[in-house]
């Protein structure tokens, strides 16, 4: 995944996540999710959630922005992640390299789960990817 990829108004993201960061999204608890990267564009885009081990997408969260956290000499605690300090240091490393926290809002989740082959995946993303729609193609 190339960060220097650029998001058109109608490019989506495909996040992967567990289970019990999805429910406290779900429950308005998370409103920030951590990862080391986040695409170029400064949004706001529409994030489909893929949860591990599943084989599919269960829902749906808008990212309006992103904060950027120093990890040096160690983590912030940021509320909103559900992450303890120590947490975010293990996460971190020791590479020096900023996280990134992206904004989470109006978290849904959909009545049937989509499969990933709806989306033409074969395998989840490690971490994130972009979804092209390709032509009219609306998947809900």
């Amino acid at each position: 995944m190339a960060e220097n990829q650029r998001l058109s108004e109608s490019d989506t993201i495909i996040l992967s996540l567990h289970d019990r960061w999805w429910k406290k999204m779900l429950a308005g608890e998370k409103v920030l999710e951590i990862r080391k990267t986040r695409p170029a564009a400064a949004g706001p885009f529409r994030v489909l959630v893929y949860i591990t081990g599943t084989g599919a997408i269960q829902g749906e969260f808008t990212c309006n922005s992103f904060l950027k956290m120093r990890t040096i000499p160690e983590p912030q605690e940021r509320a909103g992640s559900c992450l303890t300090k120590q947490q975010l240091k293990e996460y971190a490393g020791d590479s020096g390299k900023p996280l990134w926290g992206w904004s989470v809002s109006g978290a849904k989740e959909f009545d049937t789960p989509q499969p990933l082959s709806l989306y033409g995946l074969k395998r989840p993303p490690q971490s994130w990817q972009y979804y092209r729609q390709k032509g009219s193609e609306q998947i809900e």
